[in-house]
């Protein structure tokens, strides 16, 4: 009779290691999971951000450009080590009321800034400078 209870605790401890590790598995699981969903979280904001940065410097450049030289036309792709941005064609002439349409990317990121210049000289004076989803400026 000793021996039957011995081995129905033996058949109740490895069940219960079963059970427990069966648990710890699926906590694993979920933990494996949730941190590749924060890396490629992590990953799209950083390219996201890499992206408005080089809008950002294309506006710059495109501001530089036109205050040297209002007949600036844009049109141009800019080249860089972490990705690209495209300057679309500037709105207006002379040296008022000015549309910038500027798209920068990193991988699959793509942030749009609209730019309206009330005037560009004696100093340049910007009267919004916008993020987007499309252009709404330069559809010309």
């Amino acid at each position: 009779m000793k021996r039957r209870h011995t081995l129905r605790h033996g058949y109740v401890f490895l069940i219960s290691i079963l059970v427990i590790g069966a648990i710890a598995m699926a906590t694993m699981g979920s933990l494996l999971l949730i941190s590749i969903g924060i890396l490629r979280s992590g990953f799209a904001l950083e390219q996201s951000t890499q992206a408005s940065l080089l809008a950002h410097t294309c506006a710059e450049r495109v501001l530089l450009s036109l205050w040297n030289d209002r007949a600036y036309p844009g049109n141009e792709q800019l080249p860089f080590s972490q990705g690209e941005c495209d300057i679309l064609r500037i709105g207006g002439s002379g040296n008022e009321n000015r549309s910038l349409c500027i798209e920068g990317r990193t991988g699959s990121a793509v942030r749009r800034f609209e730019i309206i210049l009330q005037r560009i000289l004696p100093s340049i004076k910007v009267y919004s400078w916008q993020e987007v989803d499309d252009f709404s400026l330069c559809s010309y």
